[in-house]
């Protein structure tokens, strides 16, 4: 967690990648919680708190979650940077994103099935894809200008991809994850923070002035030095099914409990 752990020696103050992950579920559901549980007290003029309306609680929550899915974005390209395979990465993003689908549902419009909105593992999983294609074309000698011109090719097909099948972050997300890729650098310290504010300046851009706020990541990022952190299969899985869990107990509780 803080500061160097596995056996070696400590050296200060330290955000390991396990950290960013945390920070990335914490404020993901703080998100979630207003989008469903603050969202439906407004509706019903229900003001549970003396110290702060309910309209202003949920615009702080709002702000609060802009921070996850860029940490995500960052995640998902250092995943794909060091893992052993990428076919069983995306296998895995896929099996979620399917888990997902039906709590993302609730949450998001309140029934089971639709296609109006799709959740943000598809996402992540479309980005993966566009970042292994792109690095395929990377291995290949041809022209350079013609790598270039492939690479956008790939990431305006994602972009459209993401767009025609209403992924909750749309083109966006994935320009976003493309982004961080393309400006990873040497994965110095600075690397790191030009790549992760890039990021969210594309997603400001794409996504509305409301991203910006994802600018506050930058100060866990500069203590991140590019270690994993605590590691085991326990952790892993809770990373993996926090998303579609806490999506279905938070849709459950908006509708069964609260409408």
């Amino acid at each position: 967690m803080v500061g160097k752990i596995m056996g070696t020696k400590q050296t200060g103050f330290e955000i390991t990648g396990t950290d960013l992950k945390l920070i990335a579920v914490i404020t993901m559901l703080i998100d979630h919680m207003g989008v469903t549980l603050v969202a439906n007290m407004i509706s019903q003029g229900i003001e549970p708190f003396s110290f702060i309306n309910a309209i202003d609680l949920y615009h702080v929550m709002r702000y609060i979650g802009r921070m996850a899915f860029p940490i995500y974005c960052y995640m998902l390209v250092e995943g794909f940077l060091h893992t052993r395979n990428v076919k069983k990465y995306g296998l895995r993003l896929l099996l979620v994103a399917l888990i997902s689908e039906i709590p993302f549902n609730l949450v998001s419009r309140n029934t089971l099935f639709t296609f109006e909105k799709n959740n943000v593992l598809w996402e992540l999983l479309v980005g993966l894809i566009v970042l292994y294609v792109i690095s395929e074309i990377e291995k290949k000698p041809i022209d350079t200008k013609l790598i270039y011109v492939s690479k956008i090719l790939v990431l305006l097909a994602g972009m459209l991809f993401a767009y025609l099948t209403n992924l909750d972050y749309g083109p966006g997300g994935i320009c976003c994850i493309a982004v961080m890729y393309a400006w990873r650098g040497n994965g110095t310290k600075m690397d790191r923070l030009i790549s992760f504010a890039t990021g969210v300046a594309v997603l400001a851009v794409c996504d509305g002035s409301i991203e910006v706020w994802a600018f506050l990541m930058l100060i866990p990022m500069y203590f991140y030095e590019g270690n994993r952190g605590l590691d085991n299969k326990a952790l892993r899985l809770f990373f993996y099914l926090f998303y579609p869990v806490h999506l279905l107990i938070l849709g459950l509780i908006a509708n069964l409990f609260i409408l």
